[in-house]
């Protein structure tokens, strides 16, 4: 789908109890000192020098790997931002839906009954060793590379037995044509938006780009130079070649390692770093007090859930009943309160509330969806017991006669999320369900197998933005089914749950141009949805973005809202590296 698979989310501090969370960190944050910052970096920053670089950090990250593949290579602190820097997109459909933004495509017109899409390009675009960027890249692009290569550079789907393109190709040096077979409503905003133009000349010589490391990359971006890269500390230059006249307005950007959380927030606190997209607990006292003109935070709830993800092919999680039995014992205001320190709304049964309020408009499934997220033990002990599970003692067995076990993995730095995992699993000990908060070191041990669903876990959504059809399209159509054990990354098919009448709707609403009609599909799909329920939505995912206006200025605030405002986030991050503006400023 349309975003990147970088992670959102950076949280700080691991929770021992759940029930001191809130006075643990106050104890914490206030304590942290700069002193606590691993033995500094090999950057130039510092308390008191300006900064040349726009500085960005994470929380946690291992050392850094030298690979800047677009295709693979999102999910490392080395390619956090690698897609929106570097390369470049077509078209930017920007979170809840923004207008569209053109990129390297300049215009677009449908035709022949809205079946046919045709591209123009920018014409003055150059490749970062000089050679221009023309149709030939883009059709090279979007067909993902030649037959041996598609499976891992094929974003839109072009290669898949299912695909609705009928064919892509240049017309003349600076348009590109792609034929439908049915009208997709959905096409920009869903499937083009997660396009990424990488060079032909350089990629068609790539043997096998699900290794390639790219080491050296040719790209088109704002930033394609690599000024300086270590194990703890990268920069990236600016572009002088660069095709938007003007832009980027800052010189490079800078990604410093903090290999620990209280090493991350000495960071922010000092001044050191510009710009993270982590959850900072009482981010006023902890963070925006140190100095209330420059330092901020924008904690966007306008985003899609967090849901505890199963794989539904498995034995319970398979049966519907169990997850709506799992929704209902879980208590969101608390994990709301504690847990997310109350940046992070609890959601309905469907989840969409946050970004898409105006498309669930049915009384009735208004009224499903609240009743199922209401936290009552009772009636989820009902629920299991009216479909075959018995208890033995207080242990809940499934209907099979097996005890049910249900623990949920998380990373040991990401203290909301372990607050959260324990308020569930006690959630969960209550209505019988043997259940334990499993902490993982690193992103590297936890994300593979949770993007694989190969354990119960904490999921973002990485749908499309631009329409909720991507919410529905990633958990619920065959299209976008992944198998057990494989990754969801790319669909976002985390559940390896696939629907046929589903499909048949998602088909529907994109073939059709008309509103209301498209929200009457929505709203069958949503009571498919609460009748199927193949996820558990618990809270909203914020937008986390804490930011400086000491050094820079123009970031993407509630006053200055164009898209989503973490930089990992692809293609809106594009948006603001070349937007964000030189200079320190006080206010947002």
């Amino acid at each position: 789908m349309s975003r990147s698979a970088g992670s959102p989310r950076r949280p700080w501090l691991a929770a021992t109890a759940v029930g001191a969370l809130a006075v643990l960190v106050v104890l914490v944050v206030a304590t942290v000192s700069p002193a606590a910052v691993r033995g500094t970096t090999p950057s130039a920053i510092s308390k008191t020098a300006a900064h040349k670089c726009l500085v960005m950090t994470g929380s946690g990250d291992p050392a850094f790997v030298r690979n800047f593949n677009p295709y693979t290579a999102t999910g490392l602190p080395s390619g956090q931002f690698i897609k929106g820097s570097m390369y470049e997109p077509l078209v930017i459909s920007p979170e809840g839906g923004l207008p569209a933004v053109p990129w390297l495509a300049r215009t677009w017109k449908w035709s022949n009954g809205n079946k046919t899409l045709t591209l123009n390009l920018a014409k003055n675009v150059k490749w970062s060793d000089g050679k221009p960027l023309t149709s030939a890249d883009v059709v090279y692009s979007l067909k993902g590379g030649n037959g041996a290569q598609s499976k891992v550079m094929d974003i839109i789907g072009y290669t898949r037995p299912d695909s609705n393109i009928v064919s892509i190709s240049a017309s003349g040096k600076y348009a590109v044509v792609l034929k439908l077979k049915t009208i997709d409503s959905q096409f920009i905003a869903t499937t083009l938006n997660g396009a990424v133009v990488v060079p032909q000349h350089v990629w068609a010589k790539v043997a096998n780009p699900a290794t390639f490391t790219n080491p050296h990359p040719v790209a088109s971006g704002p930033f394609t130079t690599i000024a300086r890269f270590t194990t703890q500390d990268y920069v990236f230059s600016k572009n002088p070649h660069y095709w938007q006249a003007g832009k980027p307005l800052i010189g490079c950007l800078e990604y410093v390692q903090a290999s620990s959380n209280d090493a991350a927030l000495a960071l922010i606190q000092s001044g050191q770093v510009d710009w993270t997209h982590n959850f900072v607990p009482n981010v006023a006292q902890a963070y925006e007090s140190k100095d209330k003109a420059h330092y901020h935070s924008f904690y966007a709830t306008t985003a899609y859930p967090i849901s505890l993800t199963l794989d539904t092919t498995q034995y319970p999680y398979s049966l519907v009943s169990f997850r709506k039995a799992l929704s209902m014992a879980i208590d969101r205001k608390t994990v709301s309160k504690l847990g997310e320190y109350g940046y992070a709304p609890p959601t309905d049964a469907i989840g969409i509330s946050g970004l898409f309020p105006q498309w669930v408009t049915d009384a009735t499934v208004k009224a499903q969806a609240k009743t199922l997220a209401t936290y009552n033990p009772t009636a989820a002990k009902s629920l299991l017991t009216s479909n075959g599970f018995t208890y033995k003692g207080n242990q809940l067995m499934d209907p099979k006669g097996n005890a049910v076990n249900l623990d949920i993995h998380v990373i040991s730095g990401w203290s909301d999320w372990v607050a959260s995992n324990q308020i569930i699993t006690k959630n969960l000990q209550a209505i019988g369900i043997d259940s334990n908060v499993k902490l993982e070191p690193d992103w590297n041990s936890w994300y593979p197998n949770a993007s694989a669903t190969k354990f119960p876990t904490l999921l973002w959504q990485n749908a499309s933005q631009g329409s909720p059809y991507g919410f529905f399209y990633s958990n619920m159509s065959n299209n976008a089914y992944v198998a057990p054990g494989q990754d969801g990354t790319n669909t976002g098919n985390w559940i390896h749950f696939k629907n046929d009448q589903a499909t048949a709707l998602l088909a529907q609403w994109k073939t059709t141009l008309d509103s209301d009609k498209q929200h009457a599909i929505a709203t069958k799909l949503q009571q498919l949805w609460l009748q199927q329920f193949p996820l558990v939505p618990l809270f909203i995912g914020p937008r986390w973005s804490t930011y400086s206006t000491k050094y820079f200025h123009c970031f993407n605030s509630p006053k200055n809202h164009f898209g989503d405002p973490i930089f990992s986030t692809y293609p809106d991050n594009i948006l603001s590296f070349t937007r964000i503006c030189p200079g320190g400023q006080a206010g947002q």
